[in-house]
């Protein structure tokens, strides 16, 4: 996803990772079969998923700006930049989003960003938890009923996960599915 071709050199932000409204486009538009090939580069651990309304590229875009501004745009000033600080560094974006830079593995794609798990537009899951939902709301694409457990191991086994027990309001798998589809708080589940 990071050569989506609105994600300009030399920044790596994967999209489908880190942004809402592009994600709920992809399951929108694209088949589960798709979908699974996308949740490859997503791990288990911890995601943060930027909620606000820019796009990705105008994020891009702003990120590059500040970067210029700042005269650490170049591949060796963005380097020393970053290592001054334990090698990453946070700033704001005029939505007040917080995005964290870091310098990438590629060389031609060394700027790496994603959202701030602290920031204002940020919701953060597992990322077993968000592959679930994921499929979950590509393969019943207008289903408006809670998901069952048999319907939620029968997804996770198609991506390698463990069955769940059960489910609960306001934990784990139905509370992102809450927040992320319909933009509730948890306690409205």
């Amino acid at each position: 996803m990071a050569d989506d071709p609105g994600i300009v050199l030399p920044v790596r932000f994967n999209p489908f990772k880190h942004h809402r409204n592009y994600i709920l486009g992809v399951l929108d538009s694209a088949p589960a079969e798709a979908v699974i090939s996308l949740l490859d580069p997503v791990c288990n651990n911890y995601i943060d998923i930027y909620t606000g309304t820019m796009t990705p590229e105008a994020i891009v875009d702003a990120v590059i700006h500040i970067l210029k501004s700042k005269q650490v745009f170049e591949l060796a000033d963005f380097t020393r930049w970053v290592a001054s600080k334990n090698g990453y560094r946070q700033i704001q974006l005029e939505d007040r989003s917080e995005w964290v830079l870091r310098k990438g593995d590629e060389a031609e794609r060394y700027i790496h960003i994603h959202p701030s798990r602290e920031g204002s537009f940020t919701i953060r899951f597992k990322g077993s938890t968000l592959k679930t939902i994921w499929l979950l709301k590509a393969i019943c694409k207008d289903s408006e009923e809670i998901p069952s457990p048999e319907k939620v191991n029968l997804i996770r086994m198609q991506v390698g996960l463990s069955p769940v027990k059960r489910l609960e309001r306001n934990k784990g798998i139905l509370k992102c599915y809450a927040s992320f589809f319909n933009n509730m708080s948890p306690n409205q589940i």
